[in-house]
């Protein structure tokens, strides 16, 4: 089970998920051709003393990377029952039906209450954060990591559309939690009502052992880089060679953690020009790997064209997506060198074309991109959380062959 992301907003009480200054109104956009000279290169992290690291293998070997979300396997606490669940990064933390938490009812008394919000199926998910041991597996259920992190025990889950405007649990509709399963290890995401969705719940960036060795003070620097059959958790000099890097910005609400990326697209270049040449709108970008489809918030003024088709993740509704023939081209950042670009023409067979991009045109929200998990097809990914930094390399990455 996944966390549904279309071009919502933060509500009422949730600080903004996009960086303050980047409201843009119709016209308050940039001609690639007119950008100010390209910035000096970000500077690179650090990686000095950083010598620990792990490749942990997705449970489903990506015949045609990406395809389907990448999964992980673990178990929780000392529990003998293994999960298989989509590796989300556009979301935060782990939640399991109460029932599949060993000794869960001892451990609320140390826990805290806690919910998620799915924010396209208005599903609330509530119960208790409580302290848990978390081991990751390889494919052949060989256990090859460790975390402790806080775990949501889902005790009640129920339709609350309420949820999203008010903030106010719902007192009816909601039934006992039995099959909940899931896995977010993104990083920004709190805004996204997802307030609790901290850092320290992220299983990826709170490891204790590799192998079952304990990881020794000062040798991990947390973070990932995800590959076409595995992520491989701590970064160091060796492992992060190539990558080309862009500095993120502090989440000045949540401390230790770090905004998304900024970066910029293109819809139709030739179409949609300004004066100094195609117009690229300055965006937050979210590489998602939990879902194949993209999201896109458009500025008034840019023209494209829709067509109507099943939503990939509700077949029961039609909604409006780009039509065939639309030419879109990201770049990420916004101005300088950059670290990606990816252009292609929806309905013309490239590999990094999501299945579908959804627009929501609207000067009433910031821009937004998310791009869906086919942008991996082309890219590897790297997150630091500890230096706040994104790189990206062109895949291939050997992470989990073999």
């Amino acid at each position: 089970m996944r966390l549904f992301r279309h071009p919502i907003h933060a509500g009422p009480g949730h600080p903004s998920r996009h960086r303050p200054g980047l409201r843009l109104g119709a016209g308050l956009l940039l001609a690639l051709g007119g950008m100010p000279a390209a910035a000096a290169p970000d500077s690179a992290p650090d990686y000095g003393g950083a010598s620990t690291s792990q490749c942990i293998p997705f449970a489903n070997p990506q015949s045609v990377a990406f395809t389907d979300p990448p999964k992980l396997n673990f178990s929780i606490g000392d529990s003998t029952t293994i999960h298989t669940v989509t590796m989300d990064t556009g979301s935060v933390g782990i939640a399991l039906a109460a029932p599949l938490i060993p000794g869960f009812e001892g451990l609320k008394a140390k826990g805290s209450p806690g919910t998620q919000f799915l924010s396209s199926s208005k599903i609330l998910w509530v119960g208790t954060w409580v302290p848990a041991t978390v081991t990751l597996y390889d494919r052949d259920k060989q256990a090859v990591a460790t975390a402790a992190v806080p775990v949501l025990g889902v005790e009640r889950t129920g339709y609350c559309p309420a949820f999203q405007k008010t903030g106010q649990i719902c007192t009816d509709g909601m039934s006992p939690a039995k099959d909940v399963v899931y896995m977010g290890v993104g990083f920004g995401q709190e805004a996204d009502f997802q307030p609790q969705g901290t850092p320290d719940k992220n299983a990826l960036l709170n490891l204790t052992s590799l192998n079952g060795k304990p990881i020794a003070p000062g040798s991990l620097n947390p973070g990932y880089i995800i590959g076409r059959q595995g992520i491989q958790v701590g970064l160091t000099a060796e492992n992060s060679q190539g990558f080309r890097f862009t500095k993120l910005t502090p989440y000045a609400a949540y401390p230790g953690d770090w905004m998304m990326p900024q970066g910029c697209y293109s819809l139709n270049p030739e179409q949609n020009r300004a004066a100094a040449g195609p117009i690229c709108t300055p965006t937050p970008i979210l590489v998602d790997t939990g879902i194949p489809q993209s999201y896109m918030t458009v500025p008034d003024g840019i023209r494209f064209d829709t067509v109507e088709e099943q939503d990939k993740s509700d077949p029961k509704r039609k909604l409006p997506v780009l039509a065939p023939g639309t030419v879109v081209t990201i770049r990420l950042p916004v101005s300088g060198d950059p670290i990606a670009e990816a252009a292609f023409t929806m309905g013309g067979g490239s590999p990094v074309q999501p299945a579908q991009i959804i627009p929501d045109q609207t000067d009433k929200y910031p821009p937004f991109l998310n791009t869906g998990r086919h942008f991996l097809r082309q890219f590897q990914y790297l997150y630091d959380a500890r230096q706040g930094y994104v790189g990206m390399k062109p895949q291939p990455n050997p992470c989990g062959e073999g």
